[in-house]
């Protein structure tokens, strides 16, 4: 069976994501402050406001917002 179209729209979005079996995405204090400087990055350069986030060893958070390009487009190119 053919992927559905995903529909992206300009608004809040809620971006969830774990490690695979629950494992650990951050190892460390410092894994975690280098995703955020990646994520502000990205934010700064597509033009998206990051309006709040929770980071835990194995899973995060990040509620978006975009009045311009599709997010799915927008945080590919994130650590570029």
């Amino acid at each position: 069976m053919p992927t559905r179209l995903r529909v992206d729209l300009a608004g809040y979005h809620h971006i969830i994501n774990r490690g695979v079996n629950r494992c650990d995405v951050f190892n460390c204090q410092d894994d975690k402050e280098m995703f955020l400087q990646i994520i502000n990055k990205s934010a700064i350069l597509h033009k998206t406001t990051l309006h709040d986030y929770c980071l835990m060893d194995n899973h995060y958070h990040l509620l978006i917002d975009s009045t311009f390009a599709p997010k799915s487009k927008q945080f590919l190119s994130c650590a570029s």
